[in-house]
């Protein structure tokens, strides 16, 4: 017979595993990596679509805490610093602000 202590244990424990697993999976995503950010043509639209992403973790609405620019070759890297309203989840999103291509 399993101790209720032990059986707690294991199941923190398997869910601080998946909790690790979905992060990792998550910087595999566009915008989860600054190698991999979202394109976008205007600043304007960079926290909409940040607020409209679901926690990776539970699907709860993100809250914005900060963002970070910096200018490269191919346009605006910006790093946005999220947190979920419900389980208080960290998150980081990176956008491309790149303006059209001439025609």
């Amino acid at each position: 017979m399993t101790r209720p202590r032990r059986k707690r244990r294991e199941q923190e424990r398997a869910l601080r595993k998946q909790v690790r697993r979905t992060e990792a999976l998550a910087t595999e995503l566009p915008g989860g990596a600054p190698e991999l950010p979202i394109e976008v043509t205007s600043a304007s639209v960079v926290e909409g679509k940040a607020r409209a992403t679901p926690c990776i973790q539970c699907g709860g609405e993100l809250d914005l805490r900060g963002d970070h620019a910096t200018s490269t070759p191919r346009g605006v890297l910006r790093e946005i610093a999220l947190v979920c309203r419900l389980c208080h989840a960290p998150r980081t999103l990176w956008f491309r602000i790149a303006p059209p291509a001439a025609n």
